[in-house]
């Protein structure tokens, strides 16, 4: 059986290739789905495909015979594929995979690839030129539509990288606004959103008792989302401060009446407090609430040690039932310091996923003492970054150290 079947492909191969040249050509022009065509030296047609001539409305291919283009498209088309026929056939150089636009008798437009080639007959005689036509109608609409959309996208992108350098640039300024300079107390911080904009804040609102009165928060999220709310903060935290009874707690459950219900998905944790007056023999107490952030650390220079404190137990703001910490006095002597920080400097981690801790913000902190306390928390953000051993930020970060002088 395999034997009879090769002989029989065999045979079949045999007749196709003694077949008459004309009868394959006949079936080509038949069969093919290319609108293929043969002219004469006057763009007339001679031959053409049964697929160009269904194109046109012809039942019979050879109905199309000595028609020009001036007989099936506007004259604009005809006038320009005439042109560049006489052009190949005077210079005998084939257009290849030209991109023409077909403008029909009723106004419609499509498009085609067209190859058009120099026709000599066996004597070497110039005798026409032949072409294959393609119609690319879809895939150039297509293509259109994808460059429409990859400009809108560009100036979207744009219009978003511009907001986001005004966002920036407004965040920058906002965070932390008005540093006030108190006698004998150096105020640090450092505030380093994760991208160009966080979900961090510091600020330093009026209050009528005129005290050194700060608040560090700490927005669930990062990014642009996060940041919006930052300026409801900022907002908020000035007005509760416009009747700030001395009591971080009750300025801290305030915010938290304003936010509750604003912040989609999510929370908001902080750190309020302010400074007592200055005694004889200069010492301070710093009177603290929290919503979330209850670590904080006191350096006791007279003992050289770094005291962790814990505040009372105290729930994040910004949803339904929740409550700041009572208040907390920390008596604070010339030459200590205070810090506090959002979970970023906390969190951060190396490539094998430790954190860094608070263990290591202790040691980083006690090992920096000697530098000024500006210095200290710029060279402990060094330290962190420096430990993750990546370029990226991982959080937003906030760093606040006041000491006493």
């Amino acid at each position: 059986m395999r034997k009879s079947g090769k002989k029989e492909d065999k045979d079949d191969n045999s007749a196709l290739l003694h077949a008459s040249a004309k009868r394959l050509f006949e079936s080509l022009m038949e069969q093919t789905a290319d609108r293929i065509y043969i002219k004469d030296k006057k763009s007339r047609f001679i031959a053409a495909s049964q697929a160009l001539a269904q194109m046109h409305g012809f039942k019979d291919r050879h109905e199309l015979e000595g028609m020009t283009d001036f007989d099936l498209f506007s004259q604009e088309h005809a006038q320009q594929a005439y042109d560049d026929e006489q052009g190949i056939i005077e210079t005998g150089k084939a257009m290849v995979n030209e991109v023409e636009k077909e403008t029909w008798p009723d106004g419609t437009i499509t498009w085609v690839s067209s190859s058009k080639s120099p026709l000599y007959l066996s004597s070497g005689k110039l005798a026409g030129l032949i072409g294959i036509s393609r119609d690319i109608t879809a895939e150039k609409i297509a293509r259109e539509k994808l460059a429409v959309k990859e400009l809108r996208l560009r100036v979207q992108n744009e219009t978003m990288r511009s907001d986001y350098e005004s966002a920036s640039e407004v965040q920058s300024v906002m965070i932390p606004g008005r540093v006030p300079e108190i006698k004998s107390l150096e105020i640090a911080y450092l505030w380093k959103p994760m991208t160009q904009v966080g979900g961090d804040m510091i600020n330093f609102p009026r209050n009528p008792s005129n005290h050194l009165l700060f608040f560090m928060g700490d927005v669930c999220g990062h990014g642009v989302t996060a940041a919006i709310y930052t300026v409801l903060i900022k907002y908020l935290t000035a007005h509760s401060a416009e009747v700030y009874n001395d009591n971080p707690c009750d300025f801290l459950n305030s915010l938290n009446e304003g936010l509750t219900g604003r912040i989609n998905h999510g929370f908001v944790t902080g750190l309020a407090g302010h400074f007592g007056p200055r005694r004889k023999d200069g010492s301070r107490e710093l009177i603290l609430s929290h919503a979330g952030h209850r670590q904080v650390l006191v350096h006791h220079n007279v003992e050289d040690t770094i005291e962790l404190v814990n505040l009372p137990n105290g729930t994040v703001m910004g949803l339904p039932g929740t409550s700041a910490s009572l208040a907390k006095a920390i008596e604070l002597h010339i030459g200590d310091r205070f810090y506090a920080f959002t979970d970023g400097i906390i969190e951060a981690s190396n490539p094998a996923g430790d954190e860094f801790g608070m263990e290591r913000v202790i040691a980083s902190l006690k090992e920096l003492q000697s530098k000024p306390v500006q210095l200290t928390i710029e060279a402990l953000y060094d330290k962190v970054a420096a430990y993750t051993e990546v370029s990226d930020q991982q959080d937003d970060i906030t760093i606040l150290g006041f000491e006493l002088t």
